[in-house]
């Protein structure tokens, strides 16, 4: 699936851990490439929790070729001004395989 679900506060949560963004449906390849962020790890089966500043987060997914296409406050928190981005990454169609009986038609034509 292209699309990822981004979800983060702009205004600190505390001190000690002043942001948290849960990222969710990005595939294994993404997760090793975030490795360098710190986690707080898994809060379900499709979504990591990141604890860095949401700006930290979506750069990196837009250097991974994640583009938002759309965001909206969750207005789950007021106070901790939350919102959430949909990302979309194009990914490349694969190149068609051709049976022997396929090359052979494309050869008679």
């Amino acid at each position: 699936m292209p699309y990822i679900l981004v979800r983060g506060n702009l205004a600190s949560y505390g001190h000690r851990y002043p942001w948290r963004v849960l990222v969710s449906g990005l595939k294994a390849s993404d997760i090793e490439q975030l490795k360098r962020f710190a986690s707080g790890g898994y809060c379900d089966d499709s979504t990591i929790v990141y604890m860095q500043h949401p700006c930290v987060i979506l750069t990196a997914l837009e250097v991974l070729g994640y583009k938002v296409v759309a965001s909206s406050s969750t207005s789950v928190k007021q106070d901790y001004n939350e919102y959430m981005w949909t990302m979309r990454k194009e990914f490349s169609e694969p190149e068609p395989t051709l049976t022997p009986d396929a090359v052979k038609n494309r050869e008679d034509d």
